[in-house]
């Protein structure tokens, strides 16, 4: 799939020039469905708390300061992130279950914070490593509020929401699923 991009280009916070993705012709019509398959730790933020994801290769792939009681996904050092609506509104800790997340346990404590492990029982269409140069998704969690995403990314749209979204290689390799001839599992 040959994606489109638009003739603007922003610089990561590494200094990467990433090409502007022109999300609204993105074709998902043929694309694979899928969903996370592990689980994964949700912890309350800090208010001011800088969360910065990183992809593979050690690079910036999204940088957010949190506001207290936000809910922060863990799946590592490297990886967490704090969902967010097109307007940059977060999902909260308190009301996780509300956003297509299976708490998966009891509440426990996570590195000094309330914690609980969920399950995310969205399903997506997903475009694997449709990405092949630096690429950015502008704006995607609020203004200047950008996803990057480098080779081998995964691009995703979730069925219930619309919502578009990447997903490095390392990150998808090893929490998503692809479903077996479209059949859920």
């Amino acid at each position: 799939m040959e994606l489109k991009y638009t003739n603007e280009i922003i610089t990561n916070p590494d200094g990467i020039d990433c090409h502007v993705l022109d999300v609204s012709s993105l074709d998902f019509s043929n694309a694979r469905e899928g969903r996370k398959k592990k689980t994964t730790i949700v912890m309350r933020a800090i208010d001011n708390e800088c969360i910065n994801t990183y992809n593979s290769m050690g690079l910036v792939e999204s940088t957010y300061i949190a506001k207290d009681g936000e809910a922060i996904f863990y799946n590592g050092d490297t990886d967490m992130y704090v969902p967010r609506d097109e307007n940059g509104v977060a999902i909260s800790f308190q009301n996780i279950s509300e956003h297509g997340y299976d708490i998966v346990g009891d509440l426990f404590q996570f590195n000094g914070r309330s914690a609980i492990k969920v399950r995310s029982n969205n399903i997506a269409k997903l475009l694997p490593e449709v990405i092949v140069i630096p690429t950015c998704i502008k704006d995607k969690w609020g203004k200047g509020s950008h996803q990057f995403l480098f080779e081998g990314a995964t691009l995703k749209k979730d069925i219930l929401t619309g919502k578009i979204s990447g997903i490095d290689k390392e990150a998808f390799d090893e929490t998503w699923e692809i479903f077996k001839n479209e059949k859920r599992l």
